[in-house]
Formats: C-alpha cells, sequence, structure tokens
C-alpha cells in the first residue's frame, strides 16, 4: 500500500471522550500509521462543521471552553506515536464553522479556527491544519505519494461570499483548480470539501415538495436553503467544476460531507467525477432517499476509507455501526461500556474499487 485517506464529516457535536466514532478513527489511523511506509503517508481529511453550532468563539468567550474541548477530540485522531510521524489531519471549513455568518464575522470565526489548529499542532505534535486558509476559497494542493493529488476547496466560503477577496475572487478560485488539475500529469485526484458534489439527502433537495411546501418555504425564508447543493450559488461552483472537467477530464473522487449521512456515488454524466461520496456521520445523523447512479446509502455513524495501492489501485470502504452507537453518555459509569461496545460494534458495510 502506499497510501491511506480517511474522510469525516460534521463531527462538531462529538464529545470528548464519549464519541465511539472518534475513538474507531483514532484507533483505525493508528494501526495504518504503524504500517504504511513514507512519511504524510496517511491522511485525514474532517469534512467540516468541525464545531456546532456557530464554529470556534472567542477565546474570551464563555463558549470557548466547550469548542476547544470539542476541537481537540478531533486533533486526538492524530496523537499516536506512529500518527505524529506519519498522518495529517487536513481541517475543512463548513458552514457552521463559518458561524453561518457572511462575509467579515464569518471570516473571523474561521480565522479562530485556523489559528487554534495551529496553537493546538505546535503543542501536541500532530500535524493538523486548516485548508485552504481561511477566507480564500482555495484551492489548497497537495501530492501524497507518487500517485495522488488531493485538491481541497472551502464550498461554505463560496456560498456565503466569505473572507477577504469577496465574489470576485471566484474566477481566482476556479482557475486554481483548473491548473491543479491540468499540471497533475499522471496522478490520480481526488478533490475534497464540505458540500458534496451529489446527495440523495435533505440537502440535495430529497424532500417532497407538495407535502412540505411549507418547510420549505420557512428554511428558504431562514438562509437555510442557500445550503442545499440545488442553491444558485452552489450550482455555480458544479457548473464551474464541470466545464474545468470538460477539459482535463474528472477527478476520481469529489469527497464531501455536510449531509449527516454516508453515500457513495458513480458519476452518470461524463463531465461529472468519477465517484463522488457524502460523509459526514460523525456526530449526527439525517435521512437518506435515493438518487441515479446512487451505489451506498446509509444513515448510520460512520467515516470512509481509502486504500491507494503502489500500482495505483484505488479502494473505498465504508465503517459504520449502529445508529445507537452515534455517542454515549458523558457520565463515566455508563459511558466505559458503552465506548468499548461502540468502538466494537464498527464494521465495513460496503467496499467499493474505484479504477
Amino acid at each position: 500500500m502506499e497510501s491511506v485517506f480517511f474522510l469525516v464529516g460534521d463531527a462538531g457535536d462529538a464529545q470528548f471522550g464519549a464519541s465511539p466514532i472518534l475513538e474507531r478513527l483514532r484507533q483505525d489511523v493508528d494501526w495504518w500509521s504503524q504500517r504504511i511506509e513514507g512519511d504524510s503517508a496517511v491522511v485525514v481529511a474532517f469534512l467540516g462543521d468541525n464545531v456546532y453550532p456557530l464554529g470556534l468563539h472567542p477565546r474570551e468567550s464563555s463558549e470557548f471552553s466547550e469548542d476547544s474541548l470539542t476541537l481537540m477530540a478531533q486533533v486526538r485522531v492524530l496523537a499516536s506515536p506512529a500518527a505524529l510521524e506519519r498522518a495529517n489531519g487536513y481541517f475543512m471549513a463548513g458552514n457552521h464553522d463559518w458561524g453561518l455568518e457572511e462575509d467579515w464575522d464569518g471570516f473571523e470565526r474561521i480565522a479562530h479556527l485556523g489559528d487554534f489548529l495551529a496553537t493546538a499542532s505546535a503543542t501536541t505534535g500532530a500535524s493538523v491544519r486548516l485548508v485552504p486558509e481561511a477566507g480564500t476559497g482555495g484551492p489548497f494542493v497537495v501530492d501524497v505519494g507518487k500517485r495522488v493529488r488531493l485538491i481541497v476547496l472551502d464550498t461554505a466560503w463560496w456560498i456565503l461570499d466569505g473572507g477577504q477577496l469577496g465574489l470576485e475572487s471566484r474566477p481566482m478560485v476556479l482557475s486554481g483548480v483548473r491548473e491543479a488539475m491540468e499540471s497533475a500529469g499522471g496522478r490520480t485526484v481526488f478533490i475534497a470539501a464540505h458540500h458534496p458534489f451529489q446527495s440523495a439527502g435533505p440537502h440535495g433537495g430529497e424532500v417532497s415538495f407538495w407535502s412540505t411546501l411549507g418547510v420549505r418555504y420557512l428554511l428558504d425564508r431562514s438562509g437555510a436553503m442557500l445550503q442545499d447543493i440545488t442553491s444558485v450559488p452552489y450550482r455555480e461552483l458544479a457548473g464551474g467544476l464541470r466545464e474545468i472537467f470538460a477539459d482535463t477530464g474528472p477527478p476520481l473522487l469529489f469527497a464531501g460531507g455536510h449531509e449527516h449521512s454516508l453515500q457513495v456515488f458513480r458519476g452518470i454524466e461524463p463531465p461529472d467525477p468519477a465517484f463522488s461520496t457524502v460523509s459526514g456521520s460523525a456526530s449526527k445523523l439525517s435521512s437518506v432517499g435515493d438518487q441515479p447512479g446512487m451505489l451506498f446509502g446509509r444513515s448510520a455513524p460512520g467515516y470512509m476509507r481509502i486504500v491507494v495501492e503502489r500500482d495505483g489501485g484505488v479502494t473505498l470502504f465504508v465503517e459504520a455501526a449502529p445508529r445507537d452507537f452515534l455517542d454515549c453518555p458523558v457520565e463515566v459509569p455508563a459511558r466505559t461500556p458503552c465506548m468499548t461496545e461502540g468502538v466494537d460494534a464498527f464494521e465495513v458495510v460496503h467496499s467499493q474499487r474505484l479504477n
């Protein structure tokens, strides 16, 4: 094996020491870090919404202590001796990390997140960072081993018009993606972001129009529907990406979170990514419907693991547990048996050869 990628999203409600999924993921990252050769051969992609409900508050805020514990529970995934040596953790911003705010107010929340992760990295030795840089939109580009190029976007920045540069920098983001795709050479390309490319969940529009007209109207009025992948800003982003993929060839994988479920799709149109995934059930669960190209869907706590072989072969594994083990009681007497049983309950529920 040359490298391994872990996809975990929406862990912003996971309690420190009471999350079976984060403990199972920590053990999995440690296992692979001990056995795979090469520095930076293990990548953990935290796919956004890392702190609920409104991102990381400033240090002077009464909410900072709880927010920081939530983040450190995720940083701890990369804190074993082997992971400190071989694993990189890339944290992406979700709409909740932006505090659901546009412009400067949202940017400040993301800046706090980036600063916190930099400090956590310095104090623990864990290689964790916010990507792309706060308020830039991306892309962040990194080559992993000899086979894979990872491109990371801040889709919440695009949707919320966030950051220092504003709308006029959107073409720069797409230009950066095009350049990264064109210069990938023979590398397999993965793209990761908070918002998925395709979804059969609530944010993919999988809500009955006639039976929930009033609900959808209220969501629209509140701004919640802006976070749907059918929203105008996201359709503009997806359209721009498809234009690029039509010229450069599509990425093998587009990985997102946002929906609180586990989903795997095969691309059904030539410009689409060959495969796209949703891994956003680290601390919340939501419903899953069905869509063309869907290969797997489940509302269950879990994460995904992608194994890249030395010959270039890529295989996706979905790890999940029963819904009862989304979290455990925080009280010590009840927590210990729940954590033990919950960690052991995770198993591979779907595997997929991607090439």
